[in-house]
């Protein structure tokens, strides 16, 4: 009986919220769990054989949110969001289709001031979020292409109660479905040009009758690599790779957003926004680490926060499986 009565004081609840957003110029819209700008260049080719740990810094800077019209409301509140987390990645030499299987988990992922809707009003100190788990992706190499396709799920680990002023995570089970492909552009293969579709599919929030919509996220770049050897003995081997280049996303909700008995208030109305910027890569083979920076601005949201996105990325390859 206690989730029964839990469940219609969160629909009362969102009731009423809807009704105080819809009479004002916002329309509400959920996010999702895949941050846009996460992936950058070369985000269409899978990592060499080998175990390796990752660390993803997340910063996001906004004081702008748009309408419908993608006019800007909201008054001069700004929001500074953060993400960070350490994860363990893996490609293996097994082979299913022709391609290597690997997979990846983030298990420890921590989150400030979460944007979980077109609000500027969220929570402030870092708490732990939704864990994120890759079961299984799949990397094709060709002469001129790469390709990945991959199933990634994540888990409501983190503090959420509807209406609450401390929620770290989304309160949701998110299915996300992805495939893209990195295509070398010249002879010497320095030129790529990559991207990746993802599509999110999410359960409903806990105890309340919301579902975020279907959400679909396109990212990718165009990139120069650059490559500095040395001689070992009479073999030039690489010491320093470099990448640099031109990137983007844009996310859409494909789908409106339900809240069961106001679901034919909200509309068809949906959010949307794009980004560019530049990212660079170093790579120390002898190190076995790898270092990137992406900054991208948005532009042409419509219903959410318009802003500037930063993405540090810290890699270290633990062990390597490559058999040649």
């Amino acid at each position: 009986m206690r989730g029964k009565y839990r469940r219609i004081a969160a629909v009362l609840i969102t009731s009423g919220m809807f009704f105080l957003v819809l009479a004002g110029d916002a329309q509400a819209q959920f996010r999702g769990h895949y941050i846009p700008g996460f992936t950058g260049l070369q985000n269409g080719t899978q990592a060499p054989p080998g175990i390796g740990l990752f660390t993803p810094v997340y910063f996001y800077t906004t004081d702008d949110l748009k309408n419908d019209e993608g006019e800007s409301i909201g008054g001069d509140a700004r929001i500074n969001s953060s993400f960070i987390g350490l994860g363990i990645a893996w490609v293996t030499n097994a082979k299913i289709l022709g391609a290597n299987l690997g997979g990846s988990v983030l298990p420890i992922a921590f989150a400030k001031s979460r944007i979980e809707s077109d609000s500027l009003d969220v929570s402030d100190p870092f708490a732990f979020t939704d864990i994120y788990v890759q079961p299984i992706q799949l990397g094709w190499k060709t002469q001129r292409a790469d390709f990945v396709v991959a199933y990634n799920l994540f888990l409501p680990t983190g503090e959420w109660e509807f209406g609450g002023d401390d929620n770290a995570g989304l309160g949701m089970w998110s299915n996300l479905f992805q495939a893209g492909t990195t295509l070398r552009l010249d002879a010497e293969n320095a030129w790529t040009f990559s991207t990746l579709a993802s599509y999110e599919i999410h359960s409903d929030k806990e105890d309340t009758d919301i579902q975020v919509g279907d959400i679909l996220t396109l990212e990718g770049g165009l990139g120069r690599t650059f490559l500095k050897t040395k001689m070992a003995g009479e073999t030039p081997v690489p010491s320093l790779v470099a990448n640099v280049g031109l990137v983007y996303y844009s996310q859409f909700k494909v789908t409106a957003d339900e809240a069961g008995i106001l679901t034919p208030r909200l509309g068809e109305l949906k959010d949307r926004v794009y980004a560019a910027g530049l990212e660079g890569n170093v790579v120390i083979p002898q190190s076995r680490l790898s270092l990137g920076l992406r900054i991208e601005r948005e532009f042409g949201a419509r219903n959410r926060t318009q802003g500037w996105a930063f993405m540090f990325t810290a890699a270290y390859v633990v062990k390597s499986l490559a058999t040649d």
